[in-house]
């Protein structure tokens, strides 16, 4: 890696977190991966209010910003489905497809958005507003449908475990669950805003499913068909996730293909 491009990322405030080295160290020779800007809410509704009450302020709030000629953002909400107690009601996930564009949309909408700002916060009340980075690891295969599954999971590399050796075998792992048709998109999501702390784990891992039924094949083939031998085969003890919690997704605000990275 070259010195003077570490010495550049020392210096930036910006970049002390651990997406950073992950990426400068697993692409030294080569174009680094994509790293789109993500936003993340976890809300609870008001008092009698409910989900026909969110989307008629997501449908206002969708309308400026096409009057806006905004194609830049996309955003879906999500549900708990499986969880433990200390979850929340919903989340909302925000993604923009570059960080200037990122910028820019925080800007018009501080100038701009008061009323549609206000239009959420008389539905929900929301006690954490986030920010990571995020790569893509296996392409989902087309656009989300408009109901989707995702489940995170909190993940620490393995004791002496070097970023480049866990993508290496993460691409192995990838390339195996490709060959046996398992049909998801991967992500890995690193905290950059807002967490403040040390969370007790390095970044969470995202998989999609279209649907529950893609999610139990995938499932099966995990715990009965070989799956859960051959990730132990190739992973080790590279990485360290807890267990996945899972949600009910739904788009609510998308970005023309020809825009998206």
């Amino acid at each position: 890696m070259n010195k003077k491009f570490l010495a550049a990322l020392a210096a930036t405030p910006l970049l002390f977190t651990s997406w950073a080295v992950a990426i400068a160290d697993e692409h030294e020779e080569e174009k680094s991966p994509w790293v789109t800007p993500v936003d993340t809410f976890t809300c609870s509704y008001n008092d009698g209010m409910d989900a026909d009450d969110l989307d008629k302020a997501i449908a206002d709030w969708n309308k400026w910003l096409d009057s806006e000629g905004v194609d830049s953002y996309g955003a879906m909400v999500m549900t708990p489905y499986y969880h433990g107690p200390d979850t929340f009601e919903l989340g909302w996930l925000g993604f923009w497809t570059s960080q200037e564009a990122m910028g820019v949309g925080i800007d018009m909408y501080l100038a701009d958005g008061g009323k549609y700002a206000e239009g959420f916060s008389k539905v929900v009340s929301c006690d954490t507003h986030e920010h990571w980075a995020s790569i893509n690891v296996k392409d989902p295969g087309g656009p989300a449908p408009d109901n989707f599954v995702v489940m995170f999971s909190n993940c620490t590399r393995g004791e002496g475990v070097e970023w480049d050796g866990l993508f290496e075998k993460i691409k192995k792992a990838i390339d195996y669950q490709t060959e046996q048709g398992l049909v998801k998109g991967d992500w890995m999501m690193w905290p950059v805003f807002g967490g403040g702390g040390d969370p007790g784990w390095e970044f969470k891992w995202v998989t999609s499913f279209t649907n529950y039924t893609e999610f139990g094949k995938a499932y099966q083939h995990n715990a009965n068909g070989g799956g859960r031998q051959k990730m132990n085969e190739i992973m080790g003890d590279a990485l360290d996730c807890d267990a996945a919690r899972v949600y009910n997704a739904r788009m609510v605000r998308r970005i023309p293909e020809s825009d998206a990275e």
